[in-house]
């Protein structure tokens, strides 16, 4: 017995199976990104994605006329369709706890698989036909490596589109929604090529479901659900979007909190050393300048800090790295810069805005290192420039004068002779 397609019935499984995978990667996204809900959303997915691979089959069914009345068995009909739901649950599942390893993939396809395959010959044998349904081996073969296939290439294409940052990953989504459609018809049309009617075949008379009444509420009740299901999800968007932001927020202020020294507003210790770190394989000549904050005793004078982090400030804006690496202790970071450069052209200006800083109680101790000849690693600059650090306020000599003064130069001579 022979039978024939109805194209446009054909192209309709198609459009279907499409649908279906670009619900399942839409319900694959918000399962990872709603926690919280993850059950309901895993459900719902399930039910989405299951009853349109279910609703394939039957329009690709009934895409295929017989020349005999064709009818199915209710029971047989109802298990197909949990077949279809139940691996589309497992799929979601697995897409959805995080990244996929060779052997997830490996054991989901073949699970996938197998369920696509009960649910396509249990919905092919739901006609219960006499004489029942022969097979052509190699068609059979293929239709199940094909389910296989087709399952490993979902969960990797699921898993990989289930956040969207932008635009293009839409565009993707949507593409592998059409290749995902393509392969689950593959699946199902090489089932068919492999079935083999007897000429004298007839179904059950005791079937409840009359094929030529099946077609037209199955194609509607699977076009309005995965409709409503895309609507639900798309509705859902600017939650998950919110989420993000406030995940997003918190991940910041995490790092800032990790990082940034909350007094001062600078980089801490172990940022700065990271930095610097960065730096020593970006040049070769690397300088960094301790700068103790102390009080008249020669002390370090922690509740001073803020003020001389505000007057190095203006470093940040001429291209140094400026960090706060200890309570009482800043640290300045110069890339292409030797420390005979820094001592001749900038520390004469920092020495002159400490003198301004001394007349509020706080003397500016400098020290100077430079690598490699100092040290080839971080800690090791940071402790040397720390070691050479002096009191400036006490013991050390007088700052030479420049002729020409940088701009933050200027801008702290100013304030030193504003206050005396």
């Amino acid at each position: 017995m022979q039978g024939t397609y109805d194209p446009m019935l054909v192209v309709l499984s198609i459009l279907i199976a499409a649908l279906a995978s670009y619900v399942a990667i839409e319900f694959a996204g918000r399962i990872f990104e709603r926690r919280e809900q993850r059950g309901r959303w895993l459900a719902a997915g399930a039910i989405a994605m299951g009853s349109g691979i279910w609703a394939m089959h039957f329009v690709g069914m009934a895409a295929f006329t017989l020349p005999i009345p064709v009818s199915y068995d209710l029971g047989i009909t109802v298990f197909s369709w949990l077949a279809a739901v139940a691996v589309s649950a497992l799929a979601l599942h697995l897409v959805s706890r995080g990244p996929l390893s060779v052997l997830s993939v490996g054991l989901g396809a073949v699970a996938m698989g197998a369920g696509i395959c009960a649910m396509h010959y249990a919905g092919m044998g739901a006609m219960r036909m006499d004489p029942g349904l022969g097979y052509d081996l190699p068609w059979l073969v293929a239709s199940v490596l094909i389910a296989v296939g087709a399952s490993a290439a979902a969960l990797v294409i699921v898993a990989k589109l289930r956040s969207v940052r932008a635009w293009r990953d839409v565009g993707l989504r949507t593409g592998a929604a059409a290749v995902m459609g393509l392969a689950v018809a593959g699946m199902h049309y090489s089932g068919m090529a492999a079935v083999q009617f007897d000429p004298n075949a007839f179904c059950a008379p005791g079937n409840l479901l009359a094929a030529s009444t099946l077609t037209t509420p199955t194609v509607l009740a699977s076009l309005l659900g995965l409709g409503f299901a895309l609507f639900f999800t798309i509705s859902d968007a600017p939650a998950v979007l919110a989420a993000r932001r406030a995940a997003r927020a918190e991940a910041e202020r995490l790092n800032e909190l990790a990082f940034v020294d909350r007094e001062t507003g600078l980089v801490n210790r172990a940022r700065f050393g990271q930095q610097l770190v960065d730096a020593m394989r970006r040049h070769r000549r690397v300088c960094v300048v301790s700068v103790r904050v102390l009080d008249a005793d020669g002390e370090e004078n922690r509740g001073q800090v803020a003020a001389a982090a505000a007057a190095l400030a203006p470093l940040q804006g001429m291209g140094y790295a400026l960090g706060r690496t200890s309570p009482g202790q800043l640290m300045v970071m110069a890339e292409g810069v030797s420390r005979q450069g820094l001592e001749t052209t900038l520390l004469p200006g920092w020495r002159r805005m400490g003198d301004v800083l001394a007349g509020q109680g706080v003397h500016l101790a400098f020290g100077v290192a430079e690598g490699p000849q100092d040290g080839d690693n971080a800690l090791a600059l940071m402790l040397k420039a720390a070691s050479r650090s002096t009191d400036d306020g006490t013991t050390a000599a007088p700052a030479p004068r420049l002729g020409a003064l940088s701009p933050f130069q200027a801008a702290t001579a100013q304030a030193r002779d504003s206050a005396a």
